[in-house]
């Protein structure tokens, strides 16, 4: 998702995908996800100053970005296992190479302690940076404005429930599932 993400800034900008930097992908992964190009950069600028279309980044990047694996997922009847394994390879890179000072990568933590304000107990894909010794930590410097904090809601919500909906499975007492009729949480063409 990320790599989408800066494929789609790139692409727009005009600019190769190595110029874009501190794009993060935050929450689930489904279309609630959330491409942030409020703190991404193009060529060491804020990409909205270089883009300077906020309803292109909200009502084309944003979704785009968020329905991208499920319109794979129609288009072939399944997901990518060539886009899986790049993810994983990414991810596997992303821990043990150090990751360039101002830069992040976006990968599913678990939400204890983060400088957010997301309810904790989650696994939740977030900004952050590592030393390249195999571990990470949560980047603490990202703005969140208004429109980011509204759509980082609605993923974390989400996620509530589905969490919800297995607290049977994993032992938390009294847990229902919320999720109602209309609010399915798989990503479009998934059967």
């Amino acid at each position: 998702d990320e790599n989408r993400a800066k494929c789609q800034l790139a692409l727009k900008a005009g600019k190769f995908y190595t110029n874009v930097s501190r794009v993060a992908i935050w929450g689930n992964h489904s279309t609630t996800q959330v491409p942030d190009f409020i703190n991404a950069r193009i060529g060491g600028r804020p990409a909205i100053d270089v883009i300077q279309d906020m309803k292109w980044f909200r009502e084309e990047f944003t979704p785009t970005v968020a329905g991208r694996g499920g319109a794979l997922i129609k288009k072939w009847g399944r997901s990518s296992a060539a886009s899986t394994a790049v993810s994983i390879a990414d991810a596997i890179r992303s821990l043990v190479t150090p990751t360039p000072p101002g830069d992040c990568f976006s990968t599913a933590v678990i939400t204890d302690g983060n400088p957010y304000g997301i309810k904790e107990g989650l696994i939740f894909s977030m900004p952050c940076r590592s030393k390249g010794d195999g571990d990470y930590e949560i980047c603490d410097d990202f703005i969140i404005d208004d429109w980011l904090r509204k759509k980082i809601n609605a993923t974390e919500e989400e996620l509530v429930k589905e969490k919800e909906c297995v607290g049977h499975l994993i032992g938390i007492q009294g847990a229902a599932c919320r999720i109602g009729p209309g609010e399915d949480t798989m990503l479009p063409g998934e059967n």
